[in-house]
């Protein structure tokens, strides 16, 4: 059986907002199954590196 996966970021201002529990709520109402999350801030170095490859998005 193949398991499909995919990765969730939430961005800086969903949080800020207080708005986690119910994105994650969201997301299990819809069937995922969270198998691993962590909170980190990235610095605007890594967050502009890691968003590079989105810019043509």
């Amino acid at each position: 059986m193949t398991t499909n996966r995919t990765f969730t970021m939430l961005k800086p201002d969903a949080v800020e907002n207080g708005h986690i529990g119910a994105i994650l709520e969201k997301i299990t109402s819809a069937g995922f199954k969270i198998v691993a999350m962590k909170y980190t801030q990235l610095s605007r170095r890594d967050a502009e590196k890691f968003y590079e490859i989105h810019i043509e998005r």
